[in-house]
């Protein structure tokens, strides 16, 4: 009994491979066989993929390329030039230049049309320039001819007003002939000073009674005959003060700046910590008051400070030495420009 087992043993011991019976080994070769398909058919599919994906580009830039000719056949001239300089010339640098035009030429289009010229305006303008070239005209001219007529219009009176003097119309008419049509010649600075009998109440933005009278009669009047000489838009009102020091306050400058210059406030309740808040503090107080003459209508008041930085000479004033109460320094300066280009 015991030989008859070994001998079974022996048998199946004879039947085993790695310790693997054939079954399993024919299982074994039968999953690396299809693991090696599946890499190959995935390798193919790859491959077919690829090839598909370069017909299409090759499909594209054929339509592109057939597009393209067919668009240069349409127009004559283009098509004569790309036959006698690109295909007939043996001068690459010449063949780059040619192209090289051709994209500066197409991004210069683009520029234009970005800032809302479209084709047909361009066109226009060629031919409006072409027609004063014809006539012996400049586009220099032009535009000079143009700038005068429009000082011109600015300074005429609107209807039912008194007329508008015959010199300020004059003025007008030298500036634009003057070939400065940029308005470089500056306005003169309106000084309001306290040294002229223009006060503030000390410390305060407050106005006297006196100075609070110029300035909706006769000022507004000053200020409007300026900019229509000048040609200019924008009143800046610069506070200036002296060196003496305000003192030690709380300021609510921050808090009521804005509703003073929308009238929801008056002048008195602002109080200012330091220099620099009550040059601005009296410039909010003037911009008030001048804002209210339908005068000045239309145009930019804008109040400043330059607090006790600025001598009455337009030096800085930082020599070191403290030069105390100073009338002069106290002052308002009404100063007139064009409105910076957007």
């Amino acid at each position: 009994m015991d030989g008859h087992i070994f001998r079974q043993s022996s048998s199946y011991r004879q039947g085993l491979v790695l310790g693997l019976t054939m079954a399993e080994i024919m299982i074994l070769l039968i999953f690396c066989l299809l693991i090696t398909m599946a890499t190959f058919l995935k390798r193919e599919q790859t491959k077919r993929e690829e090839a598909e994906q370069q017909v299409r580009v090759e499909r594209v830039s054929s339509m592109a390329d057939r597009n393209l000719v067919t668009a240069i056949k349409q127009n004559p001239e283009l098509y004569e030039r790309l036959r006698s300089e690109v295909v007939t010339s043996s001068n690459v640098k010449a063949v780059d230049e040619f192209w090289r035009e051709l994209v500066e030429s197409r991004n210069a289009m683009t520029d234009l049309k970005k800032g809302g010229l479209s084709e047909k305006n361009i066109r226009d303008q060629l031919a409006d320039m072409e027609q004063l070239k014809s006539k012996g005209i400049s586009l220099d001219k032009a535009l000079r001819d143009a700038d005068i007529v429009g000082r011109i219009e600015k300074v005429m009176p609107a209807a039912g007003q008194s007329s508008t003097p015959p010199q300020m119309i004059a003025d007008a008419v030298s500036r634009g002939l003057s070939g400065n049509p940029s308005g470089h010649q500056w306005p003169p600075i309106i000084r309001l000073s306290e040294a002229d009998g223009n006060f503030f109440r000390t410390g305060s933005a407050e106005l006297s009674p006196e100075f609070r009278e110029k300035l909706l009669a006769s000022t507004p009047e000053q200020i409007v005959a300026l900019l229509k000489k000048y040609d200019v838009d924008v009143i800046e009102v610069v506070g200036h003060t002296d060196e003496q020091p305000v003192g030690l306050r709380q300021s609510n400058l921050d808090r009521d700046l804005v509703p003073v210059l929308r009238n929801y406030a008056s002048i008195a309740s602002l109080v200012p910590a330091d220099n620099a808040g009550l040059g601005l503090a009296r410039a909010v107080s003037v911009v008030s008051l001048l804002g209210r003459s339908p005068l000045l209508s239309g145009y930019k008041l804008i109040p400043m400070s330059g607090a006790q930085l600025i001598n009455t000479d337009e030096t800085l004033a930082i020599a070191g030495s403290f030069s105390g109460d100073v009338r002069e320094r106290r002052r308002i300066e009404i100063r007139l420009r064009k409105s910076s280009p957007h």
